[in-house]
């Protein structure tokens, strides 16, 4: 339960970092390699943590480098899926403010505090 905690987390870490870069890359016009991105970070995350998902579950592995770059790619997996969570979760925070102003304008409230 560990092993799958930590990969999410990564995930999460990784999708922060896709992010971070994208924006970057949005000015460069490139914003359209998002998912490239996350597949490299991943990787790299988990090269650089020496983080091998297969060994951690008791899978046996020929090649330990191949356990870890899989791992990479699982890592990617997440984060697009954080990237799909956390822009659901926006869109949804959006609409609640919106109908909260669209309230408050047509209903000509005023603000209390």
């Amino acid at each position: 339960m560990y092993v799958f905690a930590i990969a999410t987390l990564l995930g999460l870490g990784v999708a922060v970092a896709a992010t971070f870069v994208d924006r970057y890359l949005d000015a460069l016009s490139l914003s359209q390699v998002r998912p490239a991105l996350g597949l490299a970070l991943g990787v790299a995350a988990a090269w650089l943590a020496g983080f091998n998902l297969w060994t951690a579950w008791g899978v046996d592995l020929r090649w330990q480098w191949v356990g870890v770059t899989m791992t990479g790619f699982v890592l990617a997996g997440a984060a697009q899926a954080w990237h799909a969570v956390l822009a659901l979760a926006e869109g949804l925070g959006r609409k609640a403010n919106d109908e909260a102003n669209t309230l408050e304008q047509a209903e000509s409230l005023r603000s209390v505090a």
